[in-house]
This record gives structure tokens, C-alpha cells and sequence, in this order.
């Protein structure tokens, strides 16, 4: 599992001081990328080899709000791929709390095209971040 710590800072809340909805979409994605570059690959290689991971599907389930000035550690893991989708199960974690559940799936595109087949290098990657051993 992954783990990414953030602090809910002003302009992720809304005027009552509570998390926006989309500061969660971008922790996500944050979380996934420094995923990558922990398991060797940033995303910029990734890209200038011409793949790309578009989400496909986002699932987010809020549990209880966050508000300014909270610590959240965003807990994510790759389940491995799944037919052409790669999914990612995350959790948002407060205070011991679970505050919030998503599940995005992704896919591998290249030129526009899904790929069916993932890239050797790309492949060792993705192979890291199942078996956790980051």
C-alpha cells in the first residue's frame, strides 16, 4: 500500500471550511503518480514513452467531512490489472478514522489506443505496485 500524507490547507475547502469535493480527485491522482516515481518510473518517462492512464471510472464514498487544518493520509493500492483496466482502491485516513473510499480504474492508451498489452518496462512497474513491495 501506498501512502501519501496531506493537510487539508484553505483552498481545499469550500466557504464552511470543509474539503471540496475535488481536492479528493486530486489527492488521488497525486497519490497514484508519486506511486510510480516510488516504484521507479515517473510519470514523465511514462508519458515520453507515449503511454498514458486515463480514468475510466471513479467511485468516491464520503464518510465523514474533512475540514481545515486536518492531517489525512490517503492510503492506495494497485490491485493489478484486470482486462485492460487497472484499478486502485484508496482510502482517506483521519485521526484513526476512515473519512473517505474511492476506486478509480484506469486504462493504458498509447497514440489514442487502448493497449491491450502493457509495455515490458511499464509491465515491471505495474508489477511493483502489486506485490507491494515498494
Amino acid at each position: 500500500m501506498w501512502t501519501l500524507t496531506k493537510r487539508v490547507l484553505p483552498h481545499h475547502t469550500d466557504y464552511a471550511g470543509v474539503m471540496w469535493h475535488g481536492a479528493y480527485v486530486q489527492w488521488l491522482e497525486e497519490a497514484r503518480v508519486e506511486a510510480l516515481q516510488a516504484a521507479g518510473l515517473g510519470y514523465a518517462a511514462m508519458t515520453a514513452m507515449g503511454v498514458d492512464m486515463p480514468v475510466v471510472t471513479l467511485h468516491l464514498d464520503y464518510l465523514h467531512p474533512l475540514r481545515h487544518g486536518d492531517e489525512v493520509s490517503v492510503e492506495s493500492y494497485c490491485a493489478g490489472q484486470q482486462g485492460v483496466r487497472w484499478p486502485w482502491a484508496s482510502r482517506f485516513v483521519c485521526r484513526d478514522m476512515v473519512v473517505a473510499e474511492a476506486m478509480v480504474n484506469l486504462v493504458m492508451v498509447r497514440e489514442g489506443r487502448l493497449l491491450r498489452r502493457v509495455p515490458a518496462q511499464l509491465q515491471e512497474v505495474m508489477d511493483q505496485l502489486v506485490s507491494q513491495d515498494l
